[in-house]
């Protein structure tokens, strides 16, 4: 939606299936191009994966990531293109393979399913961000220093990518040796070990970091660290244009995603890492990362448009809440504890701006609210009594360990289903769609096809 008409939805529009007619009709034709597909069949499969992403229907993503895999190897894109080739369309071809490796990355690690491209064969050289392959490219953004470009932030996007999936795979291939029924780890020792896999990573983080050019790192007020988790409130600069701005909010938001999405195993209901572990320490950044993110979202809408329409920051920020949750439900007493419950909050915040869009951020925000309350309580068990009067019915202590999240529930019925776990949920409120639900109208839809 346009930046000036994201206010309240009206006619019961929700803005997470506008457009299904023509994405409809794009799938129509795009049959027709399975057998023979060209480049721009491959860029409106791209284009497909980030609309049913933002609509939620992430198995449609999933099946349209594997159509994008499969064209990119008959299109022969994962060769480096011959130098006989201009060099134009050689930087195409390389930075449509690396989006498809991104994309391909973010369905594995968001719904825990295999990768479908091999990191074992020899893929093309990654794009390049040069003064010369930006002035090629057709569009004409000035220089941003450094030797940085507008093409800068789509490679260090994909070097991100390139070093979080190199640590996911290392994490979740290790030997546990796990017997039937037994949960990941068993013991603190198993904990430990794996939680020292995945910190042999962090340093290659940090040195993402440092090699991210200074044009492209969103400032931080109070002299903050940018791309760092010091909790500091981000900088937005007026007299910067707006594609810079949102890069580097758009990088620093998806670099403390990953983050989250690496470091939450450690913030496990089955098994509290030992004080002062590496297991500990790793849960703690998690939270930090899960802070921060929230923080600059709640700042980058309430200050600014430049997260407006995209609804992918809305699932971040869902699954940074629910992270946050499980962290303030597992160290209660931590120093992180009181600026986790604050950015819960703020969570709070950004699911009801989004929430005049779409009818599933509204229902976050109703869930949450109930949420905080709830583990309010359970944190101070000496004011149960005192607060008992807004206390539903049918609460129990222990029924946060199942919570529902269809959306067609009422409230009160929050706590009353078995469905799903607390500590699944980051996961689970990305199935709230269906296209039965949210598509009206599709007994009409056949007659729609023949029409187009």
């Amino acid at each position: 939606m346009p930046a000036e008409t994201q206010g309240m939805l009206v006619e019961g529009k929700d803005a997470l299936v506008a457009g299904r007619w023509h994405y409809w009709r794009g799938q129509k034709l795009l049959k027709y191009e399975l057998d023979s597909p060209s480049l721009s069949t491959l860029q409106c499969h791209l284009l497909c994966v980030v609309y049913t992403c933002g609509g939620s229907f992430h198995n449609l993503m999933n099946s349209t990531v594997a159509l994008a895999v499969s064209t990119a190897y008959m299109l022969g894109l994962h060769l480096d293109p011959p130098p006989t080739m201009p060099e134009k369309d050689r930087e195409m071809r390389r930075r449509l393979w690396w989006a498809v490796y991104l994309m391909d990355s973010k369905s594995g690690m968001k719904l825990g399913r295999p990768f479908m491209i091999s990191s074992s064969y020899v893929m093309p050289s990654l794009p390049s961000d040069t003064l010369e392959a930006a002035a090629s490219s057709g569009s004409m953004f000035a220089p941003i220093g450094q030797n940085a470009t507008w093409l800068s932030y789509n490679l260090h996007t994909i070097q991100l990518y390139m070093k979080v999936r190199t640590a996911y795979t290392a994490f979740f291939d290790q030997e546990i040796h796990l017997q039937q029924g037994q949960a990941l780890w068993v013991n603190h020792e198993d904990q430990n070990f794996s939680a020292e896999v995945l910190k042999a990573h962090t340093q290659r983080f940090h040195q993402w970091v440092d090699d991210v050019p200074e044009s492209l790192k969103l400032k931080r007020q109070n002299n903050g660290q940018p791309l760092s988790t010091d909790l500091t409130p981000i900088l937005l600069e007026s007299f910067t244009p707006t594609w810079l701005q949102r890069q580097r909010l758009l990088l620093e938001h998806t670099y403390h995603h990953l983050s989250v999405n690496l470091y939450r195993p450690f913030i496990s209901s089955t098994l509290k890492p030992l004080a002062d572990s590496i297991a500990e320490e790793l849960a703690m950044r998690c939270a930090s990362h899960a802070i921060m993110l929230t923080m600059i979202t709640h700042q980058a809408l309430t200050e600014s448009t430049l997260l407006d329409g995209w609804h992918e920051a809305f699932f971040c920020q869902w699954n940074s809440v629910m992270t946050l949750v499980g962290f303030v439900m597992l160290f209660p007493s931590s120093l992180l504890s009181n600026q986790a419950k604050h950015a819960i909050q703020l969570a709070i915040l950004v699911f009801d701006n989004f929430g005049a869009k779409f009818s599933v951020a509204a229902n976050a925000a109703k869930i949450v609210r109930e949420l905080s309350v709830k583990i309010e309580l359970l944190a101070n068990p000496s004011d149960l009594e005192s607060n008992i009067a807004i206390i539903p019915q049918d609460f129990e202590v222990d029924s946060l360990s199942s919570v529902s999240v269809d959306p067609v529930l009422p409230s009160q019925d929050l706590f009353t289903s078995p469905d799903f776990n607390l500590f699944d949920m980051a996961v689970d409120i990305d199935f709230w769609n269906s296209a039965d639900s949210l598509w009206p109208d599709l007994d009409n839809l056949s007659q729609f096809q023949v029409e187009i």
